[in-house]
This record gives C-alpha cells, structure tokens and sequence, in this order.
C-alpha cells in the first residue's frame, strides 16, 4: 500500500512540474472487453469443482487515464471499472451446465507508452501498462443448474491479482488540445485460473 501511494505521489508530482517541454493528457473512455474461456475439462473434481470450463464472455467499462511526457515516450496511470457479465460452466461429467453472472473489477495500471507515428492531426502509438484488479462484489453465491442442481460459486482465491496489457492505440485531434482516443489490448489476469482478453477502448483526450 505504501508503494501505491508513493507511485501516485510521484506521478502527481511529475504532473503539477511539467514545465511545457512535454505534454500532459487527462482522457476518458468506454470500454469493451471480449474474455477468453478459462478452465478445461481435466480440471474437474466431483463434489469440489464439478463445473471447471467457463465459456467466453464480454463485458462493459469505463475508465480515466493521466499521462505525461516528452515525445516520444509517454506514461502515466489509469483506473477502470468493468461491470458484470455473464458466462456459462459446464460439467463434464454430464454436460450439465449454469449460468452465473461474473464479478464486477476495478483495476489501476502504471502505464508506459511510445509514439510509432505522428502527425499534425493523428499519433499512432504502443503501450503497456501493469497493476492489479480487485473484485468490487466478491462474495459466495448459489445458483441451480440446468439439471437443477445448486452449486455454490466461490468468490476468487487471489483478492487483488496482478493485471497486464499491451496494445496499439491512435488518437486523433479536432483541435490542438481535443480529440479522440482508441486503444486495443491483450490483457492478461493472474487468476487461479489464469484470465485472457482482448479489449478495445474508445473515448475522448484533453491536453494541456
């Protein structure tokens, strides 16, 4: 905890100090995120993980983003919140399957990026970033099952696992200090069963 808000105060520090050499950009966004299947038949435990195969999913977000630098480099910090989903589990043992609703996230990154291409109107660039997420209503749940068996659905061992992405991203201006952003991301969760996504990101940036 003490290393997340040294982070923070650093970056803000950084910020508040930009002296105009380089840029600062405070943005907003929307999100979609496309989840890969997690778990695999192998898994499967009678009487402990009767349903292990979950199948793909997307959900809805939001998010922020501050981010400064010295072109071409750039990097900052970003918090988002990613609203519930739902997925299917099935048990391999019958072929019996439940429907569950997945856990709402709220994530932070530090963020790192670099400008491949810009022009006067457009910048196409990389970027990556790491941090970690956290279920924001993580709690035991029951459901029943096609077959009408309840199954209880255990909140995630890991309560803040480490997050990660890297993607490609373009923003394009309307004015000098206004535009449009849209970022693209392979994002991978360091769950108990490890977590994969694309995501795609789209939203409006402010520079000063």
């Amino acid at each position: 905890m003490r290393f997340q808000k040294s982070t923070v105060m650093i970056l803000l520090v950084l910020f508040l100090t930009n002296t105009g050499a380089g840029s600062t950009e405070l943005y907003l966004f929307g999100k979609g995120q496309f989840i890969g299947k997690t778990g695999s038949e192998s898994d499967y435990k009678e009487g402990e993980n009767d349903f292990p195969a979950a199948s793909p999913f997307s959900i809805l977000g939001f998010g922020f983003g501050l981010t400064t630098g010295i072109y071409p480099a750039f990097f900052g910090i970003e918090a988002h919140y990613n609203l519930s989903g739902t997925t299917t589990l099935t048990d391999p043992s019958d072929n019996d399957t439940v429907k569950i609703n997945t856990y709402r996230y709220a994530s932070g990154f530090v963020v790192f990026g670099i400008h491949v291409l810009k022009s006067r109107r457009m910048s196409l660039f990389m970027n990556t970033g790491a941090g970690i997420s956290t279920a924001s209503n993580a709690e035991l749940r029951t459901y029943t099952s096609e077959y009408g068996y309840e199954t209880e659905i255990e909140p995630p061992e890991k309560k803040y696992p480490l997050t990660a992405f890297a993607g490609l991203g373009l923003k394009m201006k309307f004015r000098s200090f206004f535009g449009l952003l849209i970022n693209t991301r392979y994002q991978y969760m360091d769950q108990k069963e490890p977590q994969s996504a694309f995501c795609i990101t789209a939203g409006i940036f402010y520079s000063f």
